[in-house]
């Protein structure tokens, strides 16, 4: 079997940031005690384990918003998520004099300043991005001249203001044209800013190159991860390549690598490097 490992796969610099920021936190003497994550601080189940090990505490609940989860915290330290956060949290936190490490990944902050300036302008912001995701719950907490657009059906039809369009750093570059078009199609002197992150990018188009004449594609990563699920559907739908997306090696299931001779291998931005190469050692040497 010939294995195709896809690069660049696997963690982006904002990921590295993030888990960085939660291990040198528990590292320092001079940090409170217990640390607390608000929300997954990236979107894998196996990192969030590793730091768990370690006493890390993990606040996430689909109940509630982050902003209510800041009232179960009393004392300690309090690690702001790559997504980026509601203003309104950092308030309370610091009302409630408990600091905060801030680990927000830049391309992130780069969108939300762009938010800022643009509201602050006088612009109405069409933000293109994924429901429930917290970045962009966080994105359209910023400013109340913004709608969520998670595809062309959301556009609404009577904004009298200029509009400023932007979007989730990890939105597909292929759906975001025809929502784009769209938009300039309703309201032609749109000012535009697209900020899909180079790291999403370069993997999406990795799979576009890779993926011919190959009979299957593993996507190693978390479901939860919407750049992990954009790979799979890139995959899926644009190569038409069978695709499995897949946590660990565990979850390889051997019916599917019949008549198999060709197979490729890529990773969402927040999957640990060793979970995709224990899925290419396996197909490797696997007969």
């Amino acid at each position: 079997m010939k294995v195709i490992s896809i690069t660049p796969r696997g963690y982006c610099k904002g990921v590295v940031k993030a888990i960085n920021a939660v291990k040198n936190a528990h590292k320092d003497p001079n940090v409170l005690k217990p640390i607390y994550v608000l929300g997954y601080i990236v979107h894998n189940k196996f990192v969030i384990s590793e730091l768990e090990k370690l006493g890390i505490i993990t606040l996430d609940d689909t109940t509630h918003t982050r902003l209510e989860l800041v009232d179960s915290i009393t004392t300690g330290t309090v690690v702001l998520s790559a997504h980026g956060t509601n203003p309104l949290v950092k308030e309370k936190l610091i009302q409630k004099n408990i600091p905060f490490i801030d680990a927000t990944c830049e391309d992130v902050e780069k969108t939300f300043d762009l938010i800022k300036t643009y509201s602050k302008k006088g612009y109405f912001v069409f933000y293109i991005g994924k429901r429930n995701h917290p970045e962009a719950n966080a994105a359209i907490s910023l400013t109340k001249d913004i709608r969520l657009i998670e595809n062309r059906k959301d556009i609404p039809l009577n904004i009298d203001k200029p509009i400023f369009v932007t979007n989730q750093t990890t939105f597909s570059f292929i759906e975001i044209e025809s929502i784009i078009d769209e938009i300039i199609s309703i309201y032609p002197n749109t000012f535009i800013s697209e900020e899909i992150c180079s790291a999403t990018r370069l993997r999406q188009k990795a799979i576009l190159d890779n993926n011919k004449n190959v009979d299957l594609c593993y996507i190693v990563g978390d479901s939860r991860s919407n750049n992990t699920k954009n790979l799979a559907l890139i995959s899926r739908n644009l190569t038409h390549t069978k695709t499995l997306l897949i946590e660990s090696v565990n979850d390889i299931n051997e019916i599917d690598l019949l008549n198999v001779s060709k197979v490729s291998v890529s990773s969402g931005a927040s999957t640990p490097t060793y979970l995709t190469n224990e899925v290419i050692n396996y197909l490797k040497n696997y007969n």
